[in-house]
């Protein structure tokens, strides 16, 4: 049954580092502010809502420009490029899904060409960070974010192939018929997703053997 629509997680999937939360906060010198937040939420302290107000609320005043820059200088996997260009060349759209934040996946997207996105919306003004993130996607809430993604594009989920790398794109994995593991973060992801691969090089090489 040919793919009719790809969606891929963004960190540690099309780019190489898994956590943009921790590389802003690294970049800040707000590490163990971040790790903080992240225990607080883990531990049933927080809800997901808050996790994302702190986060938001630690780079409040920080320029727009300086976090796109530090964003756009981690690495794309090796195929990323390769894997969108020959989703093209066959006609099928990609969609971006990622519970990271709008600054870095709109320019993922805009990148590699994907015919939409989804992420959660770090407010700013003036160039400047407010301090206040929206959460559309929030973590393990992908499932009903694919519900939609299938709802609007009108697709079959058995032509639907999903790639992802850690225990929150389960949910993901667990709405289409195909699910792809890329540098998959855990033998649990693994095991939910129908192959895994190092990375996108032979992405395409996969696709045109379903």
């Amino acid at each position: 049954m040919p793919i009719e629509l790809v969606i891929f997680d963004v960190d540690g999937v099309l780019k190489q580092v898994a956590d943009p939360y921790t590389l802003l906060h690294r970049h800040f010198g707000l590490a163990d502010q971040g790790r903080q937040h992240f225990q607080a939420f883990r531990q049933g302290h927080i809800t997901y809502f808050e996790f994302a107000q702190l986060d938001a609320w630690a780079w409040r005043g920080r320029s727009v420009a300086e976090i796109k820059r530090v964003l756009r200088s981690t690495p794309y996997d090796p195929g990323a490029f390769q894997a969108a260009q020959g989703l093209k060349d066959r006609g099928i759209p990609f969609v971006l899904l990622s519970s990271g934040f709008d600054l870095h996946v709109e320019d993922v997207a805009a990148d590699l060409g994907a015919a939409e996105w989804y992420a959660n919306i770090l407010h700013q003004d003036g160039g400047r960070i407010v301090g206040r993130m929206t959460v559309r996607v929030p973590f393990g809430g992908k499932g009903p974010v694919v519900r939609d993604i299938l709802r609007r594009w009108r697709v079959d989920p058995a032509r639907v192939l999903a790639v992802g790398d850690s225990e929150v794109d389960i949910r993901m994995f667990e709405q289409v018929g195909h699910a792809l593991a890329v540098r998959p973060r855990s033998e649990t992801v693994s095991r939910a997703a129908d192959a895994t691969l190092p990375d996108l090089t032979d992405f395409i090489t996969f696709l045109d053997s379903m």
